[in-house]
């Protein structure tokens, strides 16, 4: 009997400190401040970020962010916007650059990326139900252009296309050049008949001024659970920890290649956690089982995609929040931490 007690109150305790909530990073992010081109239209919202590093730098500046504002969840403000820093270490101040794509007649966009090769900073995102996307008989596709001088950029052309919207083949695209060929790695989820991420899906090509992108194949990218901060009982206004898992399901995410490490900085679609995998052959993942960034912790909300960099082997990632204070509008904040502090990578 006395063996059962301890057996009981030892899967308990062991039930709790896997659940409770905590994260790995320091508790307090920083805020980034950014500002819209339109202050009156964008509210400074910020929404889906896509950070780069440029060594050497591009046109006088080594950093260069992409987002999308989305004031309210207003998909019409889903425009991606252009900033840049000359900043020497992670940058905490941003300049405004360029509006790469305005808002379209129909439809809208979201998802913006970043790639920069051979002297040309291309931005791809992704359009639904727009315009462009019925001239090429799709649903949701996702366009590119480039720039040269960081402002003015080429005609957009459609890059990876997804017909239908039962399933989305194509959802948060990173490309990345691997052994020659360019891949989009980007979210297979999937909408009907129950919602649900089947993986990571890969889109190879060989070109970018022509693209011609094809769907290879789906890997598999398990869940994770961690703790529900929404699932809690309140009381005075303050969450009571009931430990009550929640299935993080990949949905939106970044890419951050580093000495021949993958690491996919994510969050689900409940947006409660900043989470971290990590992969040395780019197709089996390993997942670190704490989050990067709690929303317990933090006391922050609807956390979403995260992005980042590494320099000097420690882990800069920005991500978004709102807060109790602004609930209609999405801040962007910045963390970091030493690769060797997450027991993933042998700093040599």
């Amino acid at each position: 009997m006395y063996l059962s007690i301890l057996l009981t109150l030892f899967l308990l305790l062991s039930y709790f400190v896997r659940f409770y909530p905590r994260q790995i990073c320091k508790s307090s992010s920083l805020r980034i401040s950014i500002y819209t081109p339109d202050e009156f239209k964008y509210k400074n919202d910020c929404l889906h970020p896509c950070v780069r590093y440029i060594e050497g730098g591009f046109v006088n500046n080594k950093w260069w962010l992409v987002q999308t504002p989305y004031y309210m969840r207003n998909s019409l403000l889903e425009n991606p916007l252009l900033y840049c820093s000359d900043e020497k270490n992670f940058p905490l101040n941003w300049k405004f650059s360029s509006i790469v794509k305005d808002t379209p007649a129909i439809g809208f966009n979201s998802d913006p990326t970043i790639f920069y090769e051979n002297n040309k900073l291309w931005v791809f995102w992704r359009e639904y139900q727009t315009e462009n996307c019925k001239e090429v008989n799709a649903d949701i596709v996702t366009f590119g252009s480039y720039t040269i001088d960081g402002y003015n950029f080429s005609q957009s052309r459609p890059f990876l296309i997804n017909i239908g919207t039962d399933e989305d083949k194509e959802q948060s695209p990173i490309l990345i050049k691997r052994n020659g060929k360019y891949q989009f790695y980007t979210v297979d989820y999937r909408y009907f008949p129950q919602k649900g991420c089947n993986g990571i899906a890969i889109w190879e090509g060989d070109c970018l001024e022509q693209p011609n992108f094809i769907y290879k194949y789906t890997l598999k990218f398990s869940s994770v659970y961690t703790c529900d901060k929404y699932k809690q009982l309140k009381l005075f206004g303050t969450y009571l920890f009931i430990p009550k898992p929640l299935l993080n399901e990949l949905w939106h995410f970044d890419l951050i290649e580093y000495n021949g490490l993958l690491l996919i900085l994510w969050v689900s679609e409940w947006g409660d956690n900043i989470m971290l995998s990590y992969s040395f052959d780019y197709e089996k993942f390993n997942h670190l089982t704490l989050p990067l960034i709690n929303s317990h912790v933090s006391q922050q909300f609807y956390l979403y995609k995260p992005t980042g960099s590494v320099v000097d082997n420690e882990l800069c990632f920005y991500y978004t929040a709102v807060s109790k204070q602004s609930v209609n509008c999405n801040e962007l904040f910045m963390n970091k931490i030493p690769l060797s502090k997450l027991g993933i990578y042998k700093v040599s």
